[in-house]
């Protein structure tokens, strides 16, 4: 019995794949053949078994994000992967894929990522201007230990992110599925791809491609993820699984637009009054935490925020790991500290 339940099922998911066909092919950039798009959709589906499960609905859904983005779904081309999550499937592109479509959109002139070992030599460059230097050791190059994504564009501005190991590792043990086999017999692929899902939050959409890619990136990024994309996870351990809420300001009277900033290593946390500038902030790479007031952005672009602080007046009050107030600045002038470095 088991084997007639597979059977029509794998014929009712298949059979929907060819009913869509019209649609999928109105999707698909000029250019794509459609014929070809189909069998790598249908070459995915025979060879991932779990795919026969899910509603048939949801694998025509995940094609359509595929056609649209026009990601080849064959196995062979390693370009895209629909993903079973239950009875659902989703559509998610690879790190290569990703960085083949960048270059499609012909605002990006290089752009990889790649895996760093503790023998290697690595050096990060942030000021005057962010860089990176990477060269691999030769012969043993002894275990890994984070890796980074490297974007310029044909302007020649570059931008980069590096995550540590621990940091991955992390990310991973959030995720739905930790042991797929992205994290396992493929773990350079979600060494690879974490960063870059991490510099797609802050990357310039400068065309409709970027804008296309940046929308399947977060939108994977939060089906994979338990925690919400972009949100800082934290340990029990650290000091700002302390920090309150709204962090008191330095001034006894603060001004209805106070914002207080934790500048971070890499991420940081803005909370407050951010009515005046919150159409502003996805710009920055920020995202609001669900469920709270807090928004979480590069720290790289910290200083694009208070430039924007200047011109709304508002006034930005920066905050260390428990929340404690440090420097606080008013539209237009420098950053104030507080007397002997403490708090009144």
């Amino acid at each position: 019995m088991s084997t007639g339940t597979t059977t029509i099922q794998k014929r009712e998911v298949l059979d929907a794949i060819l009913t869509a066909k019209p649609n999928i092919a109105g999707r698909l950039a000029a250019g794509i053949d459609a014929d070809r798009f189909i069998l790598g959709v249908q070459t995915a589906i025979q060879k991932n078994p779990a795919l026969l499960q899910c509603d048939p609905k949801s694998v025509m859904l995940a094609a359509y994000d595929a056609a649209e983005l026009g990601i080849n779904l064959s196995p062979a081309l390693s370009l895209g992967y629909l993903i079973p999550y239950g009875n659902q499937c989703n559509f998610q592109v690879s790190y290569r894929g990703l960085i083949q479509k960048s270059y499609e959109t012909k605002a990006v002139k290089s752009f990889f990522a790649e895996v760093v070992y503790e023998h290697d030599k690595f050096e990060r460059q942030f000021a005057p201007k962010r860089n990176l230097f990477h060269a691999p050791a030769d012969g043993n190059r002894g275990e890994k230990i984070g890796a980074y994504a490297f974007i310029e564009f044909v302007d020649g501005t570059v931008d980069w992110e590096f995550m540590t190991g621990e940091q991955i590792e992390r990310r991973r043990k959030h995720s739905k599925q930790p042991d797929s086999l992205m994290w396992t017999k493929f773990w350079e692929e979600g060494w690879r791809k974490t960063p870059i899902r991490n510099l797609w939050k802050r990357i310039p959409l400068t065309n409709p491609g970027m804008e296309r890619l940046a929308e399947v990136v977060n939108k994977e990024a939060e089906l994979e993820v338990e925690e919400p994309a972009g949100r800082l996870e934290l340990e029990p351990d650290s000091p700002l699984a302390k920090q309150p809420a709204e962090p008191t300001p330095i001034n006894s009277s603060p001004s209805l637009h106070d914002i207080a900033v934790f500048v971070g290593p890499t991420e940081s946390t803005v909370t407050g009054d951010v009515r005046k500038i919150v159409k502003k902030l996805p710009g920055f790479g920020a995202k609001l935490a669900k469920g709270t007031k807090t928004w979480f952005m590069p720290s790289a672009r910290v200083h694009e925020l208070l430039e924007l602080c200047d011109h709304e007046n508002v006034t930005y009050v920066e905050v260390d790991a428990e929340g404690k107030p440090t420097a606080q600045r008013e539209p237009g002038e420098e950053l104030l500290w507080p007397k002997d470095g403490k708090e009144s």
